[in-house]
C-alpha cells in the first residue's frame, strides 16, 4: 500500500452532506506543503492554488483547493488517533527490517507563542535509520512515562533493543518492554538514588582490582577540535534483592565513561544503565552512543530545519496533528537518497516537481 491509500484510511468524522472536500486530498495537500516549507494556514492555501496541476497528478481535488479556514477546520476535526494509526502503520510497512533494531524512546516539548500550554510528543525513533517509527501527543511533559507505555504497546518489539533516558526507568515501562519480546538499556540517575547507589557499588570492586572481570569496549573521535573517547564497563547484575525482586529482568549493569578534550581542557563524566542484554559492550555502546544522536537527529531538524517551535498552529487539536504530519515528512525526507542536507531537499522539493515526487513515491 502506497502512502496515499494509507491517507484514504483515516476516518473522516465530517457529514457526507455537502461534502466538497476529501479527507485525504487536504491531508496530502498539507503534507506536501510542509515538506516545501510551508507552516501555516495561509501557507498552504497559497501552496495548494500554485501546485494544483501537481497535486491531481495523484489526487482528484474535485473542487480545486479549500480556503485556509475550510482547511484548518478540516484538520482540526480529524480524529488524531486514525491519523497516527494509518501513517505510522505505512511508515513500518517501508521500513528496512534489520537484525536488531535500536528504538529510542523519546520526548520533546513543542512550544508555540500562540499557545499557552505546551504539547508533549513522545516518539519511537529508528537512531539507525533515522525514522519516527510512532508518535503519541499528552499535554505537558507530566504524562509522558504513561504515553512511552502506550507507544511501546503499538510497537512490535521482537529482537529490538529499546533505549530510554532516566525518567523511563520504571519497572512497569520495563516490564512492558519485555513482555512485547524486546530488550532495553535505560539510564540510571539521582531520581532512582537507591538504584543508582547499588551500581556503584556493583562495580566497586572491580575498579578496585583494576577491572577484573569487566567487560569492556572502547571507541575515540576527532571532530570540529574536539577530541571524544568513549569507554564502556559492563558486568553481570549482582546477586543482590534490590535486583532480583525490584528488576528481575536486569541481566547486565553499565557504566560509560565519556572523556572530552577541547585544547588543553579535559573533562570526564560517567554514566550508568540497567540493561536485559547479556555481556555484549561493543552493542551496549552503541545503544548509548546512539540515543545520544537523537538530538541531532530528530530534535535539531525538527526545530532548526522544519521550525517546529515556531509553528503558528495554535489550537490543540490541530497541533497534534501538525506534529504527526511533521513527523512523517521528516521520514520522506530522511529516506530520499539525495546526498545533501535536509533542508536543501525541502528547498528543491519547493522548486522542482520531479524532485518532490520523488520525496512522496520514490
Amino acid at each position: 500500500m502506497t502512502l496515499l491509500d494509507h491517507l484514504d484510511l483515516i476516518d473522516d468524522p465530517r457529514s457526507s452532506i455537502n461534502r466538497q472536500h476529501e479527507l485525504a486530498d487536504i491531508l496530502f495537500l498539507v503534507l506536501a506543503a510542509l515538506s516545501c516549507g510551508m507552516e501555516g494556514w495561509a501557507d498552504i492555501e497559497e501552496f495548494g492554488h500554485h501546485k494544483l496541476d501537481w497535486l491531481r497528478q495523484y489526487r482528484r481535488f474535485e473542487h480545486g483547493i479549500p480556503t485556509r479556514h475550510s482547511i484548518a477546520r478540516i484538520v482540526k476535526a480529524v480524529h488524531i488517533e486514525t491519523v497516527m494509526l494509518a501513517l505510522f502503520s505505512w511508515v513500518n510497512q517501508v521500513r528496512e527490517q534489520t537484525e536488531r533494531p535500536l528504538l529510542a524512546i523519546d520526548g520533546k516539548t513543542l512550544r508555540s507563542a500562540r499557545r499557552t500550554d505546551a504539547l508533549h510528543m513522545v516518539t519511537a525513533y529508528d537512531t539507525e535509520q533515522g525514522l519516527v517509527l510512532f508518535g503519541q501527543a499528552s499535554l505537558g511533559k507530566g504524562h509522558e512515562l504513561a504515553t512511552a507505555r502506550t507507544v511501546l504497546e503499538m510497537l512490535n518489539l521482537k529482537d529490538s533493543i529499546v533505549t530510554l533516558d532516566a525518567l523511563h526507568c520504571q519497572t512497569e515501562t520495563l516490564k512492558t518492554i519485555r513482555a512485547r519480546k524486546g530488550d532495553y538499556v535505560v539510564q540510571v540517575k539521582g531520581n532512582q538514588p537507591t538504584l543508582q547507589q547499588a551500581i556503584t557499588d556493583a562495580f566497586a570492586p572491580h575498579w578496585a582490582n583494576d577491572g577484573a572481570g569487566v567487560a569492556t569496549h572502547h571507541t575515540e573521535a576527532r571532530q570540529h577540535g574536539r577530541q571524544e573517547r568513549r569507554q564502556v564497563f559492563q558486568i553481570p547484575v549482582p546477586k543482590e534483592p534490590l535486583f532480583k525482586t525490584q528488576w528481575p529482568s536486569v541481566k547486565s549493569l553499565i557504566a560509560v565513561e565519556r572523556e572530552r578534550k577541547v585544547k588543553t581542557r579535559t573533562t570526564t563524566d560517567t554514566h550508568y544503565y540497567l540493561s536485559s542484554l547479556d555481556i555484549e559492550p561493543e552493542l551496549a555502546l552503541k545503544a548509548v552512543r546512539q540515543h545520544w544522536g537523537i538530538e541531532n537527529g530528530q530534535h535539531w531538524v525538527l526545530d532548526v530545519v522544519f521550525k517546529e517551535d515556531a509553528s503558528g498552529i495554535g489550537d490543540w487539536e490541530s497541533a497534534q496533528c501538525f506534529a504527526v504530519l511533521r513527523r512523517i515528512v521528516l521520514n520522506l525526507v530522511q529516506q530520499h537518497p539525495a546526498t545533501i542536507s535536509k533542508r536543501r531537499k525541502r528547498l528543491r522539493a519547493l522548486m522542482d516537481d520531479r524532485f518532490r515526487a520523488e520525496l512522496f513515491f520514490g
